[in-house]
Formats: structure tokens, C-alpha cells, sequence
């Protein structure tokens, strides 16, 4: 029910804008600004270039509102955008590490245990980086995001089954890659 009110809440607001509410604007960019900047980030690893996409993205999905279809969530139509325009980011400038969340990394206490974390960290980042670009899609829009299979699916354009193949596959590899340099991190 929240999912849909959520959903009933953006269309309202996309309604608004397209009847000449310039507010409602402002609303739908407080409401995902942050979202969209992490998720971009995770693509870009660079905080400057992660602000210019955040606002490409937005300047993108209200100059182009019209092909919000409202078949689906405002949310995973906008994802959709962040994603095309961190894409095409990284078809020009392909940085050398991709983050990963920190709720991946064994935790323990302690200043040695910290050390050993951010090189774990650094080591995962890494190897996500090394993934084909659908499988780190996955897993970035998975476990960043927290989309579901469905919206991670709309967002990458393909069938729920291949957004599941990629992520396990991604998954799979990470663990393998992460074990070949002694780290077994991942569950």
C-alpha cells in the first residue's frame, strides 16, 4: 500500500509539473536528489562528477517528462535516466574503482580490524570494477539501491530472470575473486 501511495504521491507531483506547477519540481528533486546522487556516485566514484549527473539526470527526466508513460514507478523511470546518463559517463572516462556498500565487508572492532576493512573495501571496489557492466549494474542497483528485481529489471531494460542471472553471476564472481586474493567477505 505504501509502494503505491509513494507511486500515487509522484504521479500527482509529474501531473502538477506538466499543468505548469513548477514547484512540484522541486518537490520530485528534495524527494530523490539524494537517492540519485548516491547511485551515481557508485557509477562514477568521483563526488564532483557524481553532482554534474546527478543534475544531467534531472535536467534529462524533466526536459523529457513527456515520455513518463506512468507504467511504472516515477522512481524506476528516473533510475532508468541516472542510469543512461551514468552510462554514457563511463563510456567516455572509465574510472578505475566502482564502490561497494560497506554492509558487505566483514565488521569487526578495533584500529587493526579498521585497517583491514578499508583494504578489504578498496580490494572489493576493485573487483566490482572488474565485472561486465551488466552484472555490476545488478548488483549496484540490488544492494545500494534496494530495488527490488522487478525495478532493478525496468531499470536495466531487461526480463526479471536476466536481472537475477546477473546479480548471482556478479555475486558469484566477486566471492571468487575475493577468495583468489585471500578475503572471503561476502556470504
Amino acid at each position: 500500500m505504501c509502494l503505491n501511495k509513494q507511486m500515487d504521491e509522484d504521479i500527482g507531483l509529474v501531473e502538477r509539473y506538466a499543468a505548469g506547477d513548477e514547484g512540484a519540481v522541486e518537490e520530485l528533486v528534495v524527494k530523490y536528489q539524494r537517492r540519485v546522487f548516491a547511485f551515481v556516485y557508485r557509477m562514477a566514484n568521483d563526488t564532483e562528477e557524481a553532482k554534474d549527473l546527478t543534475q544531467k539526470t534531472f535536467i534529462s527526466a524533466f526536459s523529457g517528462i513527456d515520455g513518463f508513460r506512468k507504467q511504472s514507478s516515477f522512481k524506476t523511470w528516473l533510475y532508468r535516466i541516472a542510469l543512461n546518463t551514468g552510462l554514457n559517463h563511463l563510456r567516455k572516462v572509465r574510472p578505475e574503482e566502482t564502490e561497494i556498500d560497506e554492509s558487505l565487508v566483514c565488521r569487526e572492532a578495533g584500529a587493526l580490524s579498521s585497517m583491514l576493512q578499508e583494504e578489504r573495501t578498496r580490494l572489493l571496489r576493485r573487483c566490482l570494477g572488474l565485472l561486465p557492466e551488466r552484472q555490476r549494474q545488478a548488483v549496484v542497483l540490488r544492494v545500494y539501491e534496494g530495488l527490488s528485481c522487478a525495478e532493478t529489471a525496468e531499470v536495466m531494460g531487461c526480463s526479471d530472470g536476466a536481472v537475477k542471472a546477473h546479480y548471482h553471476s556478479g555475486v558469484k564472481r566477486l566471492r571468487e575473486v575475493m577468495k583468489e586474493k585471500g578475503y572471503e567477505i561476502l556470504a
